[in-house]
């Protein structure tokens, strides 16, 4: 989220109903979830054809079934306010696009100190009318997020960013919220411009998704006609990697009951940081070409040389990196000593010089920033992004209601991993480095026999650990009523399948690799600039709509 959020007040440790383990462990009575939705098949869910996955050792599980979700439109979901999908804690987005023109060139930067103005004032405007007159190329808002933005749209000069919007909302807890919702991104050198936007902090998946895509066409409609918003962590017609211009996707979630809850959360997503890169990679391609031949196996995009985050291989100084003694630590209290352990494993001087990691539990505003994803080319996967993140952040909940600490996969496991996720997403080798079974379940016999998979049956490759990771979450994924949104089909697709026109795993690398070696098969120019273009604006206008098409298919363990 933005930077101004001043009017924000900071929870204190002593809110809540435990503030350390000791206090945890006397509780004579555990608080009851309270669950958005029940944990069985939904209404008009049904199952379909089985699926024969028996040959493929890549597929974990058994009995695998189609499942057929009632298809309905955006408009009819937005409008049925009624059932929205409740999150479990606070949740927004910053999203970072490229900027460029019919060629991918970036506009020269002192141009765009002018231009850009003007566009946020015209950004401006077209909100103003879309929250309180309406209009034709927008869909209409819905009373319950038009109550919540407490002032009308305005503009404000910010030291880094510049000229931005802003929007005031208001949050669960009564307090309010300035968010610098679209200008352009403070982080970035002077050269050029990456565009910035920030949803608020949304209580639904579709108010998140409401947000995300209105603030994509925003962009397409201000934008004047000799530029592009480009979606993708990297420009794929840039000539070379060039330090700050590289676009991700990062989620600030917030309202925890108190600060343990908040660093076990942070605990439980750092367990999975190479999962979730492998689902997130989308910059397989620079210079209008990957790092190596696409191979295509029995319809499988292996491609095992090619680089899916070219982002993440090359941004080693606005994230975390792979020496494992120098990772984000594992952390049990909040309290001013941790911090000092924090930022001495990172070797930071300070909260500020040490808040570029992969996952931050202390920013300003009591939120947890997860900033290890790429920019997707989708608003469907994104917010599939951010109900997989809840749903950690809430089985690390349901694991303290019963006295239990979140594991220590360890920083020598997540960081191996998280280098082999970078380079070949979900078909990397998933190694654990001095972990063993017996270590993890002595805290959660569940999280060991899922994170390294059975004795007799460990867990090899990243979709197998992704698919494991699937398991390990699918009471809470169900508990919430995520299982069968149409935000988390395309995650699941990636790793349990189908895809129209490849076999997982697949993810929106794959799926940018798949575009430029058919255009290579055709003879055609395999340059994939206007594609990206294309389904940038097509993937924001309907957030339901992603690359992965497709019926999803569940194994039997995911579905019972």
């Amino acid at each position: 989220m933005a930077k101004d959020k001043k009017k924000k007040k900071k929870k204190g440790s002593s809110e809540g109903e435990y503030n350390n383990f000791s206090q945890l462990m006397g509780q004579e009575k555990v608080r009851g979830s309270k669950a958005a939705k029940g944990v069985g098949i939904p209404s008009g869910v049904h199952l379909g054809n089985p699926v024969d996955r028996s040959s493929d050792k890549l597929f974990l599980g058994t009995d695998y079934r189609e499942i057929l979700i009632p298809e309905r439109t955006w408009g009819e979901i937005l409008a049925d306010v009624e059932h929205w999908t409740l999150l479990p804690f606070t949740h927004g987005i910053e999203m970072e696009l490229i900027i460029a023109d019919d060629n991918g060139d970036y506009p020269p930067g002192d141009e765009m100190v002018f231009r850009m103005k003007e566009i946020v004032k015209d950004a401006i405007k077209i909100m103003d009318q879309v929250l309180y007159e309406g209009r034709a190329d927008f869909l209409p808002v819905p009373d319950y997020i038009r109550q919540k933005v407490l002032a009308r749209p305005y503009g404000k000069d910010d030291i880094e960013k510049g000229y931005v919007m802003d929007i005031r909302y208001n949050l669960p807890d009564g307090n309010v919220v300035d968010i610098d919702t679209f200008g352009r991104d403070g982080n970035v050198t002077a050269v050029t411009y990456i565009l910035e936007l920030v949803t608020p902090p949304c209580q639904y998946a579709e108010e998140l998704a409401y947000w995300a895509s209105t603030l994509f066409l925003l962009a397409k409609t201000t934008l004047p006609n000799d530029l592009h918003i480009i979606a993708s962590a990297i420009n794929p017609a840039a000539k070379e990697y060039m330090r700050g211009l590289t676009q991700a996707d990062h989620s600030h979630i917030g309202s925890f009951k108190n600060d343990l809850e908040k660093v076990q959360a942070y605990c439980m997503i750092r367990n999975f940081i190479p999962h979730i890169i492998a689902l997130t990679c989308n910059s397989p391609i620079l210079n209008n070409r990957p790092t190596d031949v696409v191979k295509i196996v029995n319809n499988r995009i292996t491609a095992p040389n090619c680089v899916r985050s070219l982002r993440l291989k090359n941004n080693t100084t606005m994230l975390s990196n792979n020496d494992p003694k120098h990772f984000i630590p594992y952390i049990t209290s909040y309290d001013e000593n941790t911090m000092k352990y924090f930022l001495q494993v990172i070797q930071k001087a300070s909260l500020e010089d040490g808040r570029f990691q992969d996952v931050f539990p202390y920013t300003d505003w009591g939120t947890i920033e997860i900033r290890i994803s790429d920019a997707q080319i989708s608003i469907c996967r994104r917010i599939g992004i951010a109900l997989l993140l809840e749903a950690m952040c809430y089985k690390a909940r349901k694991l303290l209601q019963k006295g239990v600490w979140v594991p220590d996969a360890g920083s020598e496991t997540i960081a191996y991993n998280r280098k082999t996720a970078i380079e070949r997403g979900l078909i990397s080798l998933f190694r654990p480095q001095n972990l063993t079974r017996e270590h993890l379940a002595q805290y959660d016999p569940e999280f060991a026999e899922q994170y390294l998979g059975p004795a007799n049956q460990p867990v090899r490759y990243m979709m197998q650990a992704c698919q494991r990771m699937f398991f390990y979450l699918k009471d809470v994924l169900k508990e919430l009523g995520f299982l069968y949104s149409p935000f988390l089909k395309p995650i699941l697709q990636s790793v349990f399948g189908s895809v129209s026109y490849a076999e997982p795993p697949i993810t929106e690398a794959e799926y940018q690799l798949s575009l430029y070696q058919y255009k290579l098969d055709k003879g055609e120019n395999p340059n994939i600039l206007y594609d990206l273009i294309y389904f940038t604006i097509e993937y924001c206008k309907d957030p339901i709509n992603n690359p992965l098409t497709g019926v999803l298919t569940l194994p039997k363990e995911m579905r019972d």
